[in-house]
């Protein structure tokens, strides 16, 4: 299993979905990994999310794409 999104929203193109995990993370081509930047951001991620319906499933489409906003309660 992937990173636990649980406590978050996912916003993909028009549509804002429960997000249920993070599932795969692609850095982008020909990263050097000894001489980097302290942050990099990754090229391609793949999210599990609940959809209107109630279904799980999965978005995978370049990391810029997506925005996360935290589920927050009383």
């Amino acid at each position: 299993m992937g990173i636990d999104l649980s406590r978050f929203k996912v916003i993909h193109g028009d549509k804002v979905l429960n997000a249920v995990a993070l599932m795969e993370v692609r850095m982008p081509e020909g990263m050097n990994w000894n001489d980097r930047k302290t942050t990099e951001k990754p090229k391609i991620i793949e999210v599990l999310a609940i959809n209107e319906d109630g279904n799980l499933v999965s978005i995978m489409d370049e990391a810029w794409t997506f925005q996360f906003l935290p589920i927050i309660s009383n």
